[in-house]
């Protein structure tokens, strides 16, 4: 029946180099030509431009949209040097994006997110290339170039976006093919850390329906870390075509492949639980360089039994991941509206080594994914305005070799995960008069995963009494680790000469063990919205959304539920003074349900795990006010402020005591006297990646020179009061308030044939921890951090 749904739905401008302080829209040049909301052309010949979205499955002017939404154009990310998802942080004050292990992103909305590291995880955040999910977080890169904008939604999208947009959703679209023009463009850019990057399009009509465009991007840096980590060595194309053999029908395809390489994403030993900092985050020691291992060999294992090994050199780090895809949209207007079919196939094949949270990781996985979506909307022009449409995902995931060392644990994985996913959903809009419409919408999804594995693990620890806690004197000084690698070690059961036993953990989750679960969910939205004048909007909404559940490693059931969270927002859209102020406002209240948090546990059979777990409600409240000026001719000035009110009103879980007593590993209390196991209670507290305010402030001047060329001055503050980058609340996650400052100078020559510049990023060399991990079996925390000091050269030129 739903899939017989899902048939039947089926077949029924851009800124001159732009620079915002990432504000609600990317600010154009003040001299170019726009319709103003309201049609004012003449207002806009010389005031604000606007700029088209389609977050709400629409085309409509982003000040018309009734519904929070930040748009920063292609412009905008290329100037800012995005090539990766974690550096929108800088450009969406509402977004925190966090580097993981190998490719995974971390995504975090207003506080709305969680740890996704491995298969078994989703993304609590919708990311969608060109329309289409993406929804492995380890496949959210290699998206950033030739670009038309990237959308950032806020809040649950429940109706429109369905499956894991709990917190909302990223939508990143490419530029498009163009009938009839024959361009071309290439840039480069040359910087510290020996950085290059080249980007190049061509657009090439082929006849008078029909267009393609190429598009490619190589990217290599030398690493940010001492240890030569945090390197970057990736390149990619897309290639899309456009076909409109009538007015009425438009179709594109869209074909794309990235290759990530070099030695991944580095971190610093960042401080020892109970000492202080060896390192400050500034230094930035890796992890793998002589004194990153001089740290490390000097602290406890505090399971074996003595200090811990160094990592061998014949293992370094290392990434060769490859992703690829094709999609199309198919659009076929008429006098009843407009249906739209996106069919997509994606692959991702991630391959990679890293010792980002202070152990070996190694992980081969390859993905596939197919997407159907098909809807039909109804004329804007019409009181009674409608939306409808269908979902099908299906995705295949296999990771035939993971690897987790310790040197007191080996973990070696294998998983095969099916996800399949079909929902129906719709909204209507009423007109009650031209200027007050109401909305309502709702979706029902289903959701089926199949899980098999099977994990196979070895510990190693000491047995020999000894007066090891609490003052970590170790009792088992001649202790040989597991060594590092791919080989399960040998068991003993029996302490050997050195004093430690080895034993086995096997959880056998295929065959007649494999894991079967479905989930439902039926989400809505309530909205209404008010043109108080042609440049006044007012709207209100409230939206549900929802995570689903999963699996996880265990003796027991192994499954967890989906999170929700239910989202009141308030807001409005103006523009004042002959288009030339804009102020936007929103208001937002979240009620978060049921968060899946991952921890190190241990099931009923004693096996140490690495469980996904519901732990609680959070609230999230605040406010954000967008302000664009244009006080003179060529000068614009931005500005996008955020004040998060977050806090974790129940977050209690267990972990297993295997200290002695001497700590829950964690800066919260415990909920009572620890036995095995300790109740961690860290109710009360500000969730991670929650900042209470969030500043971005930005100018762009436009000095206009003889025969139409110009030299444009741009530049943006970030600022950013104490976050949590960890899990853990330990006073070393907390990176501090900071601004971080960006510049540049850029020449134009006359219709903007070609370009020179100079850019600096994070002018004043800030350290800015991106995210914090506990080494396991240790005392040790390990970060990632963001970009230090960057600072180059670009040129361009189209033809």
């Amino acid at each position: 029946m739903k899939l017989s749904l899902l048939a039947s739905t089926c077949v029924a401008t851009i800124a001159a180099c732009a620079f915002p302080a990432a504000a609600q829209q990317s600010a154009p040049a003040p001299a170019q030509a726009a319709v103003a909301p309201g049609g004012d052309t003449a207002a806009a010949s010389t005031g604000l431009g606007d700029i088209v979205v389609t977050a709400q499955r629409r085309s409509e002017s982003l000040q018309r949209a009734a519904i929070a939404v930040t748009a920063v154009t292609g412009d905008t990310l290329a100037a800012a040097g995005v090539t990766r998802p974690t550096e929108l942080t800088a450009l969406v004050p509402a977004l925190q994006v966090a580097p993981a292990a190998g490719p995974y992103n971390l995504f975090y909305l207003r506080g709305v997110g969680n740890f996704n590291g491995n298969a078994l995880s989703d993304s609590a955040i919708a990311f969608n290339a060109d329309g289409v999910y993406v929804g492995r977080p380890s496949s959210t890169t290699g998206f950033f170039y030739d670009l038309e904008r990237v959308e950032v939604v806020k809040g649950p999208q429940g109706t429109l976006y369905g499956r894991n947009a709990t917190g909302g959703a990223i939508n990143v679209i490419s530029k498009k093919p163009q009938l009839g023009e024959l361009g071309a463009s290439v840039s480069g850019e040359y910087g510290n850390y020996d950085a290059l990057r080249l980007d190049a399009s061509v657009n090439a009509p082929l006849g008078d329906n029909a267009a393609v465009r190429a598009a490619a991007i190589k990217v290599r840096r030398d690493g940010y870390m001492n240890d030569g980590t945090d390197d970057q060595n990736d390149w990619g194309g897309r290639l899309s075509f456009r076909y409109e053999p009538v007015q009425a029908l438009h179709i594109t395809v869209v074909g794309d492949y990235f290759r990530q390489k070099g030695k991944g994403v580095g971190s610093s030993e960042l401080g020892i639980a109970g000492q202080a900092n060896a390192f400050g985050p500034d230094q930035r020691i890796g992890f793998l360089s002589p004194q990153g291992q001089a740290l490390y060999t000097s602290q406890p294992n505090l399971v074996l039994g003595r200090t811990f090994s160094a990592i061998p050199a014949n293992l370094p780090p290392y990434q060769d991941n490859k992703y690829w895809g094709i999609s199309s949209t198919i659009d076929w207007q008429s006098s009843l509206g407009t249906l739209t079919i996106i069919p997509a196939y994606r692959e991702g094949h991630l391959d990679y080594r890293n010792y980002l949270p202070g152990f070996f990781i190694q992980q081969k996985e390859n993905s596939k994914q197919t997407s159907l979506e098909g809807r039909f909307a109804t004329s804007d022009q019409n009181p009674l305005r409608a939306l409808i449409g269908a979902f099908y995902y299906n995705e295949n995931t296999r990771d035939p070799n993971v690897y987790y060392e310790h040197q007191t644990n080996f973990n070696s994985q294998t998983i095969n995960l099916k996800t399949e996913s079909e929902a129906i959903f719709g909204r209507l809009t009423y007109a009650i008069a031209p200027e007050f419409r109401l909305t309502a919408g709702g979706r029902q999804t289903w959701e089926s995963k199949d899980f098999s594995g099977v994990l196979t693990a070895a510990t190693r620890a000491c047995v020999r009494p000894s007066s090891y806690f609490p003052t970590y004197v170790p009792g088992c000084p001649t202790a040989q680790p597991i060594p590092y690698g791919t080989t399960l070690p040998a068991f003993n059961f029996v302490p050997g000469a050195d004093g430690t036993v080895t034993v086995p953990t096997i959880i056998d989750a295929s065959g007649a063990n494999s894991r079967h679960k479905d989930f439902q969910k039926f989400t809505y939205r309530f909205g209404a919205d008010w043109d108080i004048t042609p440049r006044n909007l007012l709207y209100a909404s409230y939206e549900t959304g929802f995570k689903s559940g999963g699996f996880f490693f265990s003796a027991d059931s192994g499954v967890f539920l989906p999170e929700t969270i239910k989202a009141l927002t308030l807001g409005s859209k103006n523009r004042f003074w002959n288009n030339r102020l804009q102020i936007n406002m929103e208001a937002f209240y979240w009620w978060y349900r049921n968060q899946q948090v991952s921890h190190l546990s241990v099931d009923s059979k004693n096996n140490s795990i690495f469980p996904t777990e519901n732990v609680g409600k959070a609230t999230f409240k605040g406010f954000e006010i967008d302000a664009q000026l244009l006080p003179v001719k060529n000068l614009t000035l931005t500005a996008d402020l955020q004040y998060l009110d977050g806090k974790y009103n129940s977050f209690v879980y267990t972990t297993p005591n295997q200290n002695g007593g001497v700590s829950n590993g964690t800066g919260c209390p415990n909920a009572s006297a620890p036995t095995n196991f300790y109740t961690v209670d860290c109710s009360g507290f500000r969730p991670p990646n929650a900042p209470q305010w969030t500043i971005n402030l930005g100018a762009q001047g436009r000095l206009p020179l003889q025969s139409g060329s110009s030299i444009v001055a741009d530049g943006r503050a970030h600022y950013q009061s104490r976050t949590l980058t960890g899990l853990e609340f330990q006073p070393v996650e907390y990176q501090k308030a900071y601004w971080t400052v960006d510049t540049g100078l850029t020449f134009y020559a006359p219709e903007r044939r070609f370009f020179v510049g100079v850019f600096a990023n994070n002018l004043f060399d800030k350290a800015v921890i991106g995210g914090t991990f506990p080494t396991a079996f240790s005392l040790i925390y390990t970060g990632s951090m963001r970009p230090p000091r960057t600072y180059g050269a670009r040129a361009g030129a189209k033809f």
